[in-house]
């Protein structure tokens, strides 16, 4: 019973996930060296089955993976730089595309699985490499980095072509990115200088701008201060011609303005000052007619102005 389970037990084998394969048939002494047709029956998905003591299953990766591809590419002007290209596929994994890939690759894990290395390295870098080489070449190396996004997508367009056209049902490409474009020493140095140059350039217009403004600025100030001086003169011509019509006014004014201006210096010192007479203050007009004082022998008498002094002459009769 041991002897035929552990015979039993070695005439199994597993598909692991994410794997899909066929039964190759062997053949050898215990079989009389019959059959041995190689692959047979239909693609087997994961799970256990048996095998027999001579019969072998083949299978082939179909996880999906992401490769990294850095290739170099020749400008139209002759200027060679490299990018990466990032590629996210699986195998096609049908029961057509099992056959087909079973039949033309050669496993290259433990003689048993085919690897999705070895899918990526029979079908697809070929294919990228194609495709980045037609799609630069046309442009210039100066172009080259103002239309990335124009060239991702005729990247990944002439990729999918190539692979629709040959190879068919063996890969299934899921996403294509371009990742770095890595220019020459010589062109990052120009072009770092011509991004420095493009700040300057934006540094010096914003300055010429600021000035501009400024001049603006000052121009409508001054045509202002113009306007508001015209409004100025315009009002002090008024007053001019109303203070000569009626020059009695500022006496009245000042009469109405000194009992603050007393209430002020009071309350700012201890200085004490009296008032003026009202009198002296209210002088009559120069042009109205002046009262005539009548004449007397004895001695003149004072005026009504009290800041007019009359002094008698020593030689004046009594």
């Amino acid at each position: 019973m041991v002897v035929v389970a552990a015979v039993v037990g070695c005439a199994t084998q597993d598909i692991p996930q994410a794997h899909r394969g066929m039964i190759f048939d062997r053949t050898g002494a215990f079989a009389f060296y019959s059959g041995g047709r190689g692959f047979s029956g239909s693609a087997l998905g994961p799970g256990t089955y048996f095998t027999g003591w001579y019969d072998e299953l083949r299978m082939v990766d179909c996880s999906m993976v992401t490769e990294r591809e850095p290739l170099t590419a020749l400008t139209r002007d002759g200027v060679q730089f490299g990018l990466d290209i990032y590629v996210r596929f699986s195998a096609d994994c049908s029961d057509e595309a099992i056959r087909s890939l079973l039949g033309e690759l050669t496993p290259d894990v433990n003689r048993t699985t085919i690897s999705t290395h070895k899918v990526y390295e029979t079908f697809v870098r070929p294919a990228i490499g194609e495709a980045v080489r037609e799609v630069v070449s046309p442009y210039r190396a100066n172009d080259l980095n103002e239309k990335r996004e124009e060239l991702l997508g005729a990247i990944r367009k002439r990729f999918m072509d190539i692979m629709l056209q040959r190879e068919k049902r063996t890969i299934v490409v899921r996403e294509v990115n371009l990742s770095n474009l890595d220019f020459p020493d010589a062109m990052d140095a120009a072009n770092v200088e011509r991004a420095v140059q493009a700040v300057m350039r934006d540094k010096a217009i914003a300055e010429r701008e600021r000035v501009q403004a400024e001049i603006e600025t000052m121009t409508m100030r001054r045509t202002l201060a113009e306007r508001e001086g015209d409004v100025a003169a315009a009002r002090i011509d008024r007053i001019g011609v109303a203070l000569r019509r009626n020059p009695e006014y500022l006496q009245y004014d000042l009469q109405l303005k000194l009992p603050e201006i007393y209430r002020t210096a009071g309350a700012a010192g201890n200085l004490v000052l009296a008032a003026p007479n009202a009198a002296v203050l209210m002088q009559p007009h120069p042009r109205l007619p002046v009262p005539m004082e009548p004449i007397n022998d004895g001695p003149p008498a004072r005026r009504a102005n009290p800041m007019i002094r009359h002094e008698r002459s020593p030689d004046a009769t009594p």
